[in-house]
């Protein structure tokens, strides 16, 4: 299989998945989307070994690395403003209210994350 066809292969899954959600959460259905979820991506794992040359090489890892990390970064600075305003100029309504507190919790819990994830990280790198 060419890198082509496992690309086409995964739109292919992309698109089912995303029309069986659609459809089966518009009937009330939730476990036939997370059926299908775990099937396509069962599939698209065992299709990705059968795939002949390069996926990703080196230099798309770190890209990868440098994206994820502006983008951590950017949610972090808009979710912190967003929920301070919020949090602050809407103590009266108290949805809003709700909306800070949320944005404010999830900066926080991301930053966590990526802080245990960086030790962890850091560690296994130390031992090679």
């Amino acid at each position: 299989m060419t890198k082509k066809t496992f690309t086409i292969c995964k739109v292919v899954a992309v698109i089912i998945v995303g029309f069986v959600t659609g459809v089966s959460v518009n009937n009330g259905n939730w476990y036939l989307p997370i059926a299908f979820l775990v099937t396509a991506w069962v599939s698209l794992f065992a299709l990705k070994n059968r795939v002949k040359g390069v996926i990703a090489d080196e230099r798309d890892y770190r890209l990868a690395g440098k994206a994820s990390m502006r983008a951590m970064t950017t949610y972090n600075a808009l979710a912190v403003i967003a929920g301070l305003i919020l949090y602050i100029s809407e103590k009266d309504n108290a949805v809003l209210f709700s909306v800070g507190s949320t944005l404010l919790y999830s900066a926080c819990l991301l930053m966590i994350i990526y802080s245990i994830l960086f030790k962890i990280y850091e560690r296994k790198d130390e031992r090679n």
